[in-house]
């Protein structure tokens, strides 16, 4: 800001570098440029009391000056700088109020959202904010913009509008800690909308380049991203995760929580001694916390799969009787339940079935406990363990739900044909079953990995014909698209995926349905229609698809001979490209090649190294290598 006011002084404030004050009055400068001069200088060296006291006195004595409003921004700048917010403030205001075309409105509206920001007042910082986005799209500072709305909007919960926000950094700007930045912040959004498999993106490609992330983020992506992985039941990578934080923030104040967390992972892996070992060294950490029941309740499902009822007993009796009203009080009565089986306790195992009855309303006791079993032990991710346990409420008014997780769980196995005939099944006796839309996709995804593609097809276009459900239809259209080009139907992928265009606008598979139509019209040789859909995808908000985007419109570029452009695209792409991709070498390829035409030999090799030292593909390894022979004598 200062700089585009310094080139509206043609008297040249560079000078505050080479010159003191006498020199200024021995060059015949009049006393409102030499006290405009001084400030500008004094500001830009921090010099914020000078700064004060030009600016001040010259507001004072010229009054009615041309310059007046340009000194008041000024002078604003400095009092914000000293902290003097509300001062500050009312300099930005009385500029606004008075001079509706002053050339540098959208700095002093930038500025006035920066202190409302520092007095808390967020929705007045926010309605700034955005009318800098509206008025004023090509304002110097637009990436920060869109970064502090994107942040506001976090704070308030307007997740879409954040998501708006943080999206359009990387499109704005070129300083790549604030990309990094907005890319954290996408991923903790993506958490918080349980779109897990976001945040794992997001935040694992952070998390690969650590020393490209600014350090105050470093740990909290690490802990999210552990956190989302382990809420896709991922508990490898999870685990992972966990131990390099443990390992690199020794006192940090998460570590309880992230010992809780390795110790849960542990657990849904099976390895009951570690996570034993971690829970009993949390108890007394955790004496306070919500946690300690869910311990507790953890310790007494291991003791039990342990064959160690006694321990189990001691362990839930912390769950239900220290708290009652807990979550965790059903299902611990359940394992409670188990416990007395095992020690051959019939007159407690009776009394603990007569509490699950009163807490769940029901009278068929037997078909109850099994179903629970089988719920408690699917939502575990013991799909195998669970399957007997549906089986033996088949004949019971469990059926629907019995039949519809057999299916879910036979998929979830991979063994697809057992999955159909329990799905066809759960369809035939329940043609109106709120689980009827997404048992036939679940069919149809089995056909599809079966390679039976005309009844998948069958599938999918008879959930699209129901139209029942905007989800699976979207999805069912999707897939349509997905196995036409497998089976190169040009025009019919077409179809389906136009289809998606037409219907569903705001829906993230939109854009890859343009991208989608971008490769078939690459196929079919409509370049033009290709850009078009390229150029769709570059719109939105999917930036996981921006590089495959940038990478194909450098592509036609290339072909066209348009190297500027095609280079262009291709930097373009390798910033929103994982660095272990195919994609990603295929472009250093690109580029290579692009520097080798224009004689850049150095920059060509530079590339092809790349390539050659981290792709795990080898016959691009081996073409890197065969490049860079080639260019050796050079």
């Amino acid at each position: 800001m200062i700089r585009k006011i310094l080139f509206s002084f043609f008297w040249i404030a560079f000078l505050w570098g080479i010159l003191d004050v006498h020199d200024l009055q021995s060059k015949n400068y009049t006393q409102d440029e030499q006290l405009i001069l001084v400030g500008i200088g004094a500001l830009n060296d921090g010099f914020y009391d000078i700064a004060e006291k030009q600016f001040s006195q010259f507001m004072k004595d010229y009054p009615n000056h041309e310059k007046r409003y340009e000194v008041c921004y000024l002078l604003g700048k400095t009092l914000f700088h000293k902290k003097k917010l509300r001062e500050s403030k009312t300099l930005f205001l009385k500029i606004l109020n008075e001079n509706k075309n002053f050339e540098y409105t959208d700095d002093t509206l930038y500025w006035l959202a920066e202190i409302e920001i520092r007095l808390d007042q967020g929705e007045e910082a926010r309605k700034l904010l955005s009318s800098i986005v509206k008025r004023f799209p090509k304002f110097e500072w637009i990436d920060y913009t869109y970064y502090l709305l994107g942040l506001l909007d976090f704070e308030s919960n307007r997740l879409p509008q954040a998501e708006a926000s943080f999206k359009r950094v990387p499109l704005s700007s070129r300083n790549h800690d604030l990309i990094q930045a907005s890319l954290f912040w996408l991923g903790l959004l993506s958490f918080r909308q349980k779109d897990y498999e976001g945040t794992v993106r997001y935040l694992k490609t952070l998390w690969e380049n650590p020393k490209l992330l600014p350090q105050g983020y470093l740990r909290y992506a690490l802990f999210w991203l552990g956190e989302a992985q382990l809420k896709l039941g991922r508990f490898s990578d999870a685990t992972l995760n966990f131990r390099t934080f443990h390992e690199r923030f020794k006192n940090d104040p998460l570590i309880p929580e992230v010992q809780w967390r390795l110790g849960f992972c542990e657990y849904r892996s099976g390895n009951f001694k570690e996570a034993i070992e971690t829970f009993q060294s949390l108890k007394t950490q955790l004496k306070e916390s919500p946690l300690l029941f869910y311990i507790h309740y953890l310790l007494g499902r291991m003791f039990l799969l342990n064959r160690d009822p006694s321990a189990s007993i001691r362990e839930i009796n912390s769950v239900v009787y220290n708290s009652p009203g807990h979550p965790l009080t059903g299902i611990s009565f359940l394992t409670l339940f188990w416990d007395y089986i095992q020690l051959g306790e019939i007159d407690g195992a009776n009394k603990v079935s007569q509490r699950l009855q009163k807490l769940h309303h029901v009278e068929d006791e037997k078909n109850f406990i099994q179903w629970l079993n089988a719920e408690l032990i699917f939502s575990e991710g013991r799909v195998s363990d669970s399957l007997p346990y549906y089986f033996n409420i088949l004949n019971s008014r469990f059926r629907e739900k019995a039949l519809y997780q057999i299916g879910r769980g036979y998929f979830f196995e991979n063994k697809f044909r057992e999955a159909i005939t329990n799905l066809d099944i759960l369809l035939l006796e329940f043609p109106s079953s709120e689980y009827s839309e997404e048992s036939l996709f679940v069919k149809a995804e089995c056909l599809n990995r079966l390679g039976n593609l005309d009844l998948a097809l069958d599938a999918y276009e008879l959930i699209v014909r129901q139209k029942r459900n905007d989800l699976w239809e979207l999805l069912a259209l999707t897939q349509i698209g997905n196995v036409h080009m497998v089976r190169n139907e040009v025009h019919k992928a077409q179809n389906a995926f136009k289809k998606v265009i037409d219907e569903f606008a705001d829906h993230p598979l939109y854009y890859h349905a343009a991208c989608q139509l971008g490769n078939l019209n690459l196929k079919t040789n409509n370049i033009g229609e290709a850009v078009h859909y390229f150029s769709l995808v570059l719109k939105g908000n999917m930036l996981e698809l921006f590089g495959e985007a940038y990478f194909s419109l450098g592509e036609i570029f290339y072909q066209q001979g348009n190297y500027d452009k095609a280079f262009n695209s291709f930097e373009a792409a390798i910033r929103y490209l994982g660095e272990s991709s195919l994609w990603f070498f295929l472009t250093q390829l690109e580029i290579g090649n692009l520097h080798r035409k224009w004689g850049k030999y150095e920059e060509a090799k530079k590339a092809y190294t790349i390539i050659l030292d981290h792709s795990k593909d080898e016959e691009m390894r081996q073409a890197a290598k065969l490049l860079l022979n080639q260019l050796g004598s050079r």
